[in-house]
């Protein structure tokens, strides 16, 4: 009872870890979380809500990518969630099955409570890092390694390693593009279990049928592609992995490439922590322990994710991310290690007696995995940091979603960083492939043919990134914007320019005409930060306390001020000399497109007219700002100068629902620049 009791406290707290760092980066995170390629998952889970197990659902699909986005979309639909709802359920539920799986893994390799709950300690604080993500990134690779151990499993302590090995490496192989990889290094490891430990030359055989297996599966795919029914198969998938060395003229030049590779890859830190480097005495001692002790199975597999980490090198650039089975596994032998020498040192306390020297290293190699742990949990503890504060997306969604289906009857153009597939999920909509006529990024001169019958959704994020992009209003040569203010009375005014996106040379080209000829503009830094109210759980675990101060042996705090960048602001101050409702700022520079915030400031009472181009009241960008040009009234118009629509094509704001605003089609912009 005792035992048991230990063992799932261990696994208990493994699930607390990790699903306490989801929570903490979910907590009053604005948007998607985690990377760029969020929307990619997110979009296809809404594409299997929408579509369930019908074949057009399969159109639009990886074949190797199928039973992550095939699972949660349906879960989704079955549910109601929506697909981002289900994303990021989905980090819970994974994370649980990860659990589970590794409680069979460890129960499996050893059936010591101390290995178990040493083994949970341990791994309950396994992050990954930013080129494999680890266990903070619980997408289709996340499940391609659960199912790699699930295999191991099957294969080498089931009684029915055929039927479950064969289901459980089919699966991978439809989990993710690693699952080719992941299968051959399973084939791999079966053959030096059978041929180097057992001696049984017989066991090729097994071997052999997973990888016909493999190979059926990969077949069937190319099939399936050959016929349009699915979009990417095994060959194109392979194809982006590959490295251009198979280039090379020549044998020789081949070979010093491909060493090159692998000299690379035996040098990135990752790597050399382990096999060189700091915790080489832990790795060692828990191969030799599981040597002794017989755990063929477990060194079969380190051995062949080792052999498969260098093998791999030349034949991809990417040869980093096959780092993730590697690291699992060698934590595991780390973790039986561990378990050893607590096993020992228990046993030199009970009153056994134990040689001074094998105390005194057992000490030592303690004091060195304590050093192991404390620096996962401060990688993992960093991580989640940095993860919560990355590319939040501040969006109205349900009054996104509104006004839309009042628009239902248009044509909807979608000009933003996401693909065509997910512009669904990047407006909130589901179902909207068919109750919505969307199209992404279309030309701008087809909307120009009959704009009444279009709307036009464009993004403008505030914190995404430190680099400014999306639509911004057009400030022409020549031309003014017209701020209408209630009434300003005489007195002293500053007007103040912030996070525009614009040169000081440019700046200094701007005029506050009343009635003044020359403005003189002086600058200071302004810094963007993420808002950090309300952003952190009532209950913090310790690893997450004093985010701003670093740890010991540690120079840089994990959280970093939530500085998003570094911008300017410039101000310049005027005299109104008589009672005005307007400020003309004149622009007798180049065109220029700008973002930010204008603030006018009564210096005499301090209040402030504020005009945000970011998150604004629309009213306000709509009717207390225009621009004068040519001598004409218009209302801001706006356009991506970067990106499509680009420069030729000009807009008016219709709503604004923050980082996404919706627009209507005004002008070609060569009509304003004459």
């Amino acid at each position: 009872m005792t035992t048991r009791l230990f063992t799932y406290t261990a696994f208990l707290f493994f699930l607390l870890v990790q699903w306490y760092g989801i929570y903490f980066m979910l907590y009053n995170h604005p948007g998607a979380l985690g990377l760029d390629d969020a929307a990619s998952y997110i979009g296809q889970i809404n594409y299997f809500r929408e579509f369930s197990l019908t074949i057009p659902s399969l159109t639009g699909t990886n074949i190797n990518k199928l039973l992550h986005p095939l699972l949660f979309g349906n879960l989704a639909a079955i549910t109601g969630l929506s697909a981002e709802e289900m994303f990021h359920l989905n980090f819970y539920i994974g994370l649980g099955l990860m659990g589970l799986t590794l409680f069979q893994v460890f129960r499996k390799t050893d059936h010591s409570a101390v290995f178990i709950a040493t083994a949970f300690v341990i791994l309950a604080f396994y992050e990954g890092e930013g080129s494999y993500h680890g266990f903070s990134w619980v997408v289709p690779s996340f499940y391609a390694i659960m199912l790699f151990l699930l295999s191991t499993i099957a294969i080498f302590h089931s009684r029915h390693p055929y039927l479950y090995g064969i289901l459980l490496i089919s699966a991978l192989l439809l989990t993710h593009s690693s699952g080719l990889y992941l299968s051959l290094v399973l084939a791999a490891a079966l053959l030096i279990h059978e041929l180097l430990f057992k001696k049984n030359f017989r066991g090729i055989i097994p071997a052999l049928l997973l990888l016909v297996i493999g190979v059926a599966i990969v077949a069937m795919a190319e099939l399936l592609h050959h016929f349009n029914i699915i979009s990417r198969s095994f060959t194109l998938s392979i194809e982006s992995y590959k490295e251009s060395y198979s280039a090379a003229s020549s044998l020789t030049m081949r070979l010093t490439q491909a060493g090159s590779a692998i000299l690379q890859t035996i040098q990135r830190y990752d790597f050399t922590k382990y096999f060189y480097g700091l915790y080489t005495p832990l790795v060692l001692f828990g191969v030799y322990h599981a040597l002794k002790e017989k755990k063929h199975a477990l060194i079969s597999l380190f051995i062949a994710v080792l052999i498969g980490q260098l093998v791999i090198s030349p034949f991809t650039p990417y040869a980093y991310r096959f780092f993730y089975p590697l690291e699992i596994v060698t934590w595991i032998v780390i973790a039986f290690g561990v378990s050893r020498i607590l096993i020992a040192l228990a046993k030199r306390y009970a009153g056994t007696p134990t040689p001074r020297a094998a105390t005194t290293m057992n000490v030592l190699l303690l004091t060195l995995s304590v050093l192991f742990i404390y620096n996962a949990a401060h990688q993992k503890a960093g991580h989640t940091w940095y993860i919560k504060f990355y590319n939040p997306m501040f969006v109205e969604k349900s009054s996104l979603v509104t006004y839309l289906q009042k628009h239902h009857e248009k044509h909807i153009a979608v000009y933003n960083s996401a693909s065509e597939q997910l512009v669904c999920y990047y407006l909130g909509l589901e179902g909207a492939r068919t109750a919505f006529d969307l199209t992404s990024a279309p030309n701008p001169a087809v909307i120009a043919q009959d704009p009444d019958t279009w709307l036009v959704i464009g993004e403008n994020h505030k914190l995404y990134h430190a680099e400014q992009r999306g639509f911004r209003i057009i400030f022409p040569h020549k031309a003014s914007l017209k701020l209408k203010t209630p009434e300003l009375p005489p007195g002293q005014y500053a007007l103040e320019l912030a996070d525009n996106g614009m040169s000081s040379a440019a700046v200094s080209r701007l005029l506050v005409n009343h009635p003044a000829t020359h403005t003189n503009w002086s600058s200071t830094s302004y810094e963007v930060r993420h808002p950090e109210k309300d952003a952190y759980p009532p209950i913090l675990l310790p690893w997450y306390w004093n985010g701003d101060t670093p740890w010991p042996l540690y120079k840089r705090p994990m959280h970093r001020s939530g500085l998003v960048r570094s911008s300017k602001r410039y101000t310049t101050s005027f005299d109104i000399t008589t009672s005005t409702d307007s400020v003309m700022l004149h622009n007798s520079g180049d065109t220029i497109y700008m973002t930010g915030t204008i603030n006018l400031v009564n210096l005499d009472t301090g209040k402030t007219v504020h005009y945000d181009f970011y998150w604004g009241d629309e009213e306000v960008l709509k009717n207390n700002i225009s621009l004068i040009a040519n001598g004409k009234e218009f209302p801001l118009l706006w356009t991506d100068p970067q990106r499509a629509p680009g420069k030729e094509h000009l807009f008016k704001l219709e709503r604004n629902f923050k980082d996404v605003k919706a627009f209507s089609y005004v002008m070609n912009a060569s009509a304003l620049m004459h």
